[in-house]
């Protein structure tokens, strides 16, 4: 009998682990369900975080100095619909919901400087109503983007003063076409590999692609660099691998540890003068399987982010991309 017992104990380990695995899968799906935007718009912030989507899109399109009359105006007509709601407006000095409603006033006034008719999406009267929620907050002064050179743009990457250094690092869209060089690179991935990991397993993984052709591909599957492209020479793939995870517990430890190693990379290449955009993939199995038909990463690491890298132009634009407050995300227990 104890000879069976001992013989049936990995089979019942298995089973164990898969139902626990199943069980622990079936929770997070339940708890996604209930509480993410894609099946709710309820609670604040599920209106504060559509509102963030579609006014960061117009940020983007506000670095282009050659505007387009009208961009994005399917973007307009969502955020006429998100800002009639009382809800954000009782709101208003949240920072991303005062931001949504100023840049909105500031794509009116760009439209209005050129003398451009946009009244068959967005009326004066509407722009007028966006000022008054406003109130005191508004400022004709305010812009969606910053502008910069070059060498303003890298006056703070001492490490002696980390908070001048983490204010200063931003996302950069607008590169020479030039690429960086093998030993630079090397550089900037030794420095970003002090990042932290769970038990010290370091299961973050950095690639390279500098073929056009598939570079182009692989950023038409993320679907956020649209109109950024032509310059992009160079482009990095943070994975994490799920090899290095052994608990059920663990099942998104790879999340975690590839996000703090995202951070890490960036700030890393921002220290080394390359310029980068941190590319969301928050994508479906179908665009992991996309990717895998472009270049070959194994199975087993999960993608976290594409980094289009490059030198930046002399004079170039970022988005504002404005911070929340401390007092909107720092919360004491009791």
């Amino acid at each position: 009998m104890e000879k069976i017992k001992i013989i049936l104990r990995p089979y019942y380990y298995w089973l164990k682990h898969r139902y626990d695995l199943y069980r622990n899968f079936y929770t997070d799906l339940k708890i996604f369900k209930k509480y993410a935007l894609v099946f709710n718009v309820n609670s604040l912030h599920h209106k504060e975080a559509d509102l963030i989507l579609n006014y960061h899109s117009l940020e983007k399109g506000m670095l282009f100095k050659d505007m387009k009359k009208g961009f994005a105006a399917y973007r307009i007509i969502n955020l006429h619909k998100i800002l009639e709601d009382s809800t954000l407006q009782r709101n208003i000095t949240r920072s991303q919901i005062r931001v949504g409603y100023e840049v909105m006033c500031k794509y009116y006034e760009l439209h209005s400087n050129k003398n451009w008719d946009i009244s068959d999406f967005y009326t004066l009267e509407q722009y007028k109503a966006y000022k008054k929620i406003l109130g005191a907050s508004y400022s004709c002064e305010f812009s969606g983007v910053y502008d910069f050179t070059r060498e303003a743009f890298y006056a703070n990457i001492n490490f002696s003063n980390f908070e001048r250094f983490a204010y200063s690092r931003k996302s950069i869209r607008d590169f020479t076409g030039e690429k960086i060089e093998e030993d630079i690179l090397r550089k900037v991935i030794q420095l970003a590999n002090t990042a932290p990991s769970v038990c010290n397993r370091q299961a973050s993984n950095v690639y390279l692609v500098e073929e056009k052709k598939k570079i182009d591909s692989l950023l038409e599957i993320q679907g956020g660099f649209v109109g950024y492209t032509e310059h992009v020479e160079q482009l990095l793939i943070l994975t994490n691998n799920r090899e290095y995870y052994y608990t059920i517990g663990e099942r998104n430890q790879f999340y975690i540890d590839g996000g703090i190693y995202l951070m890490n990379l960036l700030y890393a290449l921002h220290f080394y003068k390359v310029a980068n955009c941190p590319a969301n993939w928050g994508k479906e199995a179908k665009d992991d399987k996309a990717v895998s038909q472009i270049v070959a990463i194994p199975e087993s690491e999960k993608i976290i982010c594409m980094i289009p890298i490059g030198i930046c132009k002399d004079e170039f634009r970022t988005t504002l991309s404005l911070r929340r407050d401390s007092w909107e995300n720092f919360k004491k227990l009791k």
